[in-house]
């Protein structure tokens, strides 16, 4: 297994990545005669190499290929037939032991119905995807939605517009890579696409401003590719690949939807917001991504006095006794009132 994953990762290599929208703050910086020109152009990658990302089954076309366009369930049948294939080897080799046959069947439609159910749309609801890896990937209430499959080498993103598949996108653990950097791993694609163009990025901090790699990008006819760099918080790499059309017609759909808003990664601002108190700025991370609020003791809400009404009845003669052994008491407690000082159940008095 070992092996044919290293052959599907060497494959992985020839996949490109879809520009989503270049961050306000990029900006392209290269040279001409590497095919990373100023002129704001973007190098042609070989479509050949590309489509392979399409593939059912990484790098294996005869396999069957995803198409832009295509319905959920479409794709959803595709993934399905995928992991069917893969299981009717060990499936086979049980058939001798119909117990263990049955768990290998088991297990395989555990795999399938986790696909069937990770399909979400996103209609304004909060979900998990909103702090994820594809937090960024995404706007609510602009007929988007996704559909995701763990495959050998990462896992695959399907993203839907008007219910057409439009982008794949895929993230795998970069300990799969050898330890290379971001920088190296785009050079290593460079090997296969041709050149990119090399989007940087500037980022405020203490002291100035820190020049950064965002990202790469390439064209490869309608289609557009991107590399993006998703180790920080998420220890991966990750390649999309996206149908330029449709894409360019979300864009503008979500401009119409949500005006002003800016592509983000939410989990990156939970973890970087501050807090206009002198707590701990992530003490309760969990809470803000997750959309609940636990308070710390002393911070609870503050609600209105609570007046309950009492009940006038006649006096017994157990309540006189009462009354007189209990005067004394009520007058400090009438000292103290009129002294304008409050007790500790104030407001809350019966």
């Amino acid at each position: 297994m070992r092996t044919i994953g290293v052959s599907l990762l060497a494959l992985a290599l020839a996949a490109g990545l879809a520009l989503e929208s270049v961050p306000a703050t990029a900006k392209a910086k290269g040279r001409h005669a590497s095919g990373r020109g100023d002129d704001g152009t973007v190098p042609t990658a070989k479509s050949a190499e590309v489509d392979k990302l399409k593939a059912v089954r990484l790098g294996d076309q005869k396999a069957g290929v995803f198409k832009w366009g295509m319905k959920p369930e479409e794709v959803m049948a595709l993934v399905k037939g995928s992991i069917e294939k893969k299981y009717q080897p060990r499936i086979k080799e049980a058939s001798q032991d119909p117990g263990k046959q049955q768990r290998v069947r088991e297990e395989m439609d555990r795999e399938i119905n986790a696909v069937k159910k990770s399909f979400t749309k996103f209609e304004g609801q909060k979900t998990g995807w909103d702090v994820s890896i594809v937090g960024n990937e995404f706007q609510q209430n602009t007929g988007e939605a996704l559909l995701l499959t763990k495959e050998e080498v990462w896992t695959r993103y399907f993203f839907f517009f008007e219910d057409g598949l439009y982008k794949m996108f895929l993230a795998f653990n970069k300990d799969a890579l050898g330890g290379k950097s971001f920088t190296d791993f785009g050079k290593s694609l460079e090997s296969r696409y041709g050149r990119a163009r090399e989007v940087y990025r500037d980022e405020k901090m203490k002291g100035g401003v820190r020049h950064l790699l965002d990202h790469f990008e390439w064209s490869a006819g309608e289609d557009r590719l991107r590399l993006v760099d998703r180790s920080e918080f998420y220890d991966v790499y990750c390649l999309a690949l996206a149908d330029g059309p449709t894409q360019d017609r979300l864009i503008e759909r979500r401009k119409i939807v949500n005006p002003g808003t800016v592509e983000r990664d939410a989990l990156v601002e939970a973890v970087t917001a501050k807090d206009n108190n002198d707590r701990d700025a992530n003490d309760n991370i969990i809470d803000r991504i997750t959309g609940r609020s636990v308070t710390k003791p002393g911070e609870e809400e503050k609600h209105a006095d609570i007046v309950v009404p009492s009940v006038s009845k006649a006096p017994t003669p157990g309540d006189v006794n009462a009354k007189s052994s209990s005067s004394s008491s009520e007058k400090d407690s009438s000292k103290k009132s009129k002294a304008g000082k409050k007790s500790d159940l104030d407001g809350l008095e019966l």
